[in-house]
């Protein structure tokens, strides 16, 4: 391009001006003006070849407050109550995931999400099962394009969504494409694992459904992306077992005053899965207070970016090595009282082979 500039200006010097014709003037006028943008163009085009994974964070209408049981039963009550009267929300946040890649004809995005937005309400309202919600299994789904689509676009306009983008290598996009490829086949008795919605499970463990955030956190985990920085993005309770009923705790009944009394997780020195329960998960909350922190600490790692006016981060991860020994889907070697019931129900519907 600066060589044709050059040629171009030493063609045109006021020495040889009077002496070119008009049109041949006019073409290399044109070519000079249509190089550079024809090159940036191209260069545009390199870099949306780039492999990457972007996560999408989108943060509950209003905030979860995880201090205590009272508190996380208020605050995500009144999520459900402002959702009521506006239309497009999600209720306590999501997460998408985003794939662009040489690979792929066009970028690709995936998320799960509960199928029946009423499941929750009626098995804590009606079923009564308190905190027993966090380990149930629901109807989820992996989401359509458009939906997904259409929620990042609507979100953007009420600045309530925000990005991490990871540029990856071709071996991490093809574990994630085989990941969600296999996440979606039905392997247990006419259900996928994406069908099994579930706070309490880990999809990258074989046969385990998911969460939102849960499926958005195991994407990058397959592609060893999970920074010890995203410690930072969960959040980690004992919930006491007098707060959980339903399938967990003798089929009891939770009343909503037993958990608006209690103030404090449990803390004693009794015995796991017998006086609380462990209970981990990201908060997408967490996540989008957190990368919106990170663009203004001028971190050499995390890098601020925006995109269609999303504000966003951007980090190199092309240099990751995965041993092309290990499984994209891992054994279970731990387990609490939720993924016990889960895997009951899962060895259950294997044995009807019939959907329940």
């Amino acid at each position: 391009m600066f060589v044709l500039q050059l040629f171009y200006l030493q063609f045109i010097s006021m020495q040889n001006l009077n002496r070119i014709p008009r049109k041949i003037k006019i073409v290399f006028f044109v070519i000079l003006i249509l190089t550079p943008r024809l090159y940036s163009q191209t260069q545009n085009e390199n870099i949306n070849q780039n492999n990457e994974l972007t996560i999408f964070i989108i943060p509950s209408l209003s905030p979860i407050d995880w201090s205590n049981p009272r508190s996380v039963f208020k605050s995500t009550e009144i999520c459900f109550l402002n959702v009521i009267t506006r239309k497009n929300y999600y209720i306590i946040g999501h997460t998408i995931g985003r794939i662009s890649s040489p690979l792929l004809p066009a970028p690709f995005f995936v998320a799960m999400s509960g199928k029946k937005q009423t499941e929750k309400p009626e098995l804590v309202m009606i079923k009564k099962v308190g905190f027993g919600v966090m380990g149930s299994t629901m109807h989820g789904h992996i989401e359509s394009e458009k939906s997904i689509k259409r929620g990042i676009e609507l979100y953007s306009k009420r600045n309530k969504v925000a990005y991490i983008k990871f540029r990856i290598n071709e071996q991490s996009v093809r574990r994630l494409l085989e990941f969600i490829d296999r996440f979606q086949k039905k392997t247990i008795a006419g259900f996928a694992p994406c069908d099994l919605y579930n706070g309490g499970t880990w999809p990258r463990y074989e046969n385990e459904g998911s969460g939102c955030s849960g499926f958005g956190m195991s994407l990058l985990d397959v592609a060893h992306l999970l920074s010890p920085q995203s410690k930072e993005w969960s959040i980690s309770v004992k919930i006491p077992m007098n707060l959980i009923g339903g399938e967990f705790n003798n089929n009891k009944k939770i009343k909503f005053s037993d958990i608006l009394r209690t103030k404090s997780w449990y803390n004693g020195t009794g015995v796991e899965d017998v006086d609380y329960i462990n209970y981990k998960v990201y908060e997408p909350n967490f996540i989008f207070d957190w990368i919106l922190n990170k663009r203004s600490q001028n971190d050499l790692d995390f890098l601020p970016d925006e995109e269609n006016g999303i504000p966003g981060l951007i980090v190199d991860r092309r240099n990751v090595v995965i041993d092309a020994d290990e499984p994209v889907f891992l054994q279970r070697t731990d387990s609490d009282l939720f993924v016990r019931h889960y895997h009951n129900r899962i060895r259950s519907l294997l044995n009807k082979k019939t959907p329940n």
